[in-house]
């Protein structure tokens, strides 16, 4: 037998070899490189008028895949008076591309506000994901499995048994960012003011959203998380606004944002083909203006003796609800 017949064998093993430690060694530059820029990241917050912490940092997924495990991890906003913290927290690190991360979710996750207020956030499966591209945001995007929030202080449990929101900057105006939303089974905490008779149970709701001025929401004021955007001109545009709520199934479409007194204002229009019945359920709403009712319900006979369609517009303005330019309610400040 010749020499290179000999030889031929140890080849491809030799090659795995290289490989392998090849691989060994990219996993590690990586998880050093990932983990390194993380602890850069809790170091510059304080500049950047917030404080983050994390109790401990630990690898894990080798050799497939790349996940950092962080313990008691805490993230505060100084100007914004809001803060964010888990117990668990679990950052899956893209090894073919590091500027792809995601987080996962394995502990319960508490909000807190400047007043005192908090949240918990729960759920089966909670994934939220991250591509920067040149340091900014490219794409984010949240999915979660009979996601549950709870204020201790409030009655009732917000819970969505799917949820998927999608985040982009919107190519058409720069510092725009586009969000769409699908949530599905959604069952509120409370009655919702003035369409009581709607119920708690919102079949689907998705949404078609632009946020102008988006990249403000990064830079909340003292007190304020919404007062830089608000001031600097920020609103909504809802491109597409799809709901399946008791007796209302359309798509709608609007915009609107906060005046000065954090009132929410704006208008939706929305083409509902039976307007009868969505008209009455508003009617007997238990917070609806007297006149607003009785003529609502005047508007739902007609409809419902003459059939027909209508494009509902609904209209809040100077801390004032309308529909169909009646005066419903008076809106409180959002927050």
């Amino acid at each position: 037998m010749s020499r290179n017949h000999a030889l031929w064998p140890i080849g491809p093993w030799a090659l795995f070899i290289v490989l392998a430690i090849g691989w060994v060694a990219y996993w590690h530059v990586v998880a050093a490189s990932a983990e390194s820029r993380l602890r850069a990241w809790l170091d510059s917050q304080p500049a950047a008028g917030a404080e983050a912490s994390i109790a401990r940092i630990e690898r894990a997924g080798f050799p497939a895949l790349l996940r950092l495990n962080l313990a008691d991890a805490r993230y505060a906003s100084v100007r914004g008076g809001w803060s964010v913290s888990t117990p668990a927290l679990s950052l899956h690190v893209d090894l073919i591309n590091p500027q792809h991360v995601i987080f996962e979710a394995a502990a319960p996750i508490r909000v807190g506000l400047a007043d005192g207020a908090a949240t918990e956030i729960a759920a089966d499966a909670l994934i939220a994901s991250f591509r920067t591209a040149g340091g900014a945001l490219a794409v984010a995007g949240l999915e979660a499995d009979n996601l549950r929030l709870d204020d201790p202080d409030k009655p009732g449990v917000l819970s969505v048994a799917r949820l998927v929101a999608n985040l982009r900057e919107d190519p058409r105006a720069r510092g725009d960012y586009q969000l769409a939303l699908d949530l599905q089974t959604l069952v509120l905490p409370r009655d919702v003011r003035s369409f009581e008779t709607f119920g708690r149970d919102v079949a689907q709701a998705r949404a078609a959203i632009v946020v102008g001025k988006g990249a403000e929401l990064l830079a909340p004021a003292p007190n304020d998380p919404l007062g830089v955007w608000r001031e600097r001109g920020g609103r909504l545009r809802f491109d597409a606004l799809a709901v399946d709520w008791g007796p209302l199934e359309a798509t709608g479409r609007g915009e609107g944002g906060l005046d000065a007194q954090h009132r929410i204002e704006g208008r939706l229009e929305i083409p509902i083909e039976r307007p009868a019945p969505v008209l009455t359920a508003i009617a007997n709403g238990a917070n609806v203006d007297e006149d607003a009712r009785r003529a609502l319900a005047l508007l739902a006979a007609g409809f419902a003796i003459g059939g027909g369609d209508i494009e509902l517009d609904v209209e809040a303005q100077d801390g004032v609800l309308r529909i169909e330019g009646l005066p419903v309610r008076m809106l409180p400040p959002a927050y």
